[in-house]
């Protein structure tokens, strides 16, 4: 609970960081779902650097674990996108608002899947190598 808890500071500051450029890109003329990729691509960045330092505390500095997060925080962003797209599009929804709403759907999908995916650490290799 701990984890997931600190993944949810995280997340908090990631959201901020995301909101505030989707918002920043869309009021310079920017379409909202091009501001959404780049705002979501600059809180991605910023989780990366903290899940993998903080909440996973994860030393290990393979290029694998930073693809598998970048495979990850792909799938978040399409299914971001794809709501959002639906909520301005189709509900009538101004895209700010529609934004907010859209933002949440994928917390639980990224926790889980990085938690038992990206940051899982393999505990029976550690195991093996104290014998």
């Amino acid at each position: 609970m701990k984890r997931f808890l600190k993944f949810g500071t995280v997340g908090v500051f990631n959201t901020l960081i995301t909101f505030a450029s989707f918002t920043f890109f869309f009021f310079i003329g920017i379409n909202y779902l091009a501001a959404n990729v780049m705002g979501y691509i600059l809180g991605m960045l910023n989780s990366y650097y903290w899940n993998k330092k903080w909440v996973f505390q994860d030393e290990r500095n393979k290029s694998s674990i930073f693809l598998k997060f970048v495979v990850v925080n792909m799938v978040t962003l399409g299914i971001h996108t794809f709501l959002l797209f639906l909520l301005v599009d189709y509900a009538g929804l101004q895209p700010i608002f529609a934004n907010l709403f859209a933002t949440g759907a994928g917390l639980a999908i990224n926790y889980f899947i990085n938690s038992k995916w990206t940051f899982r650490q393999e505990q029976q290799v550690g195991r093996l190598e104290e014998k």
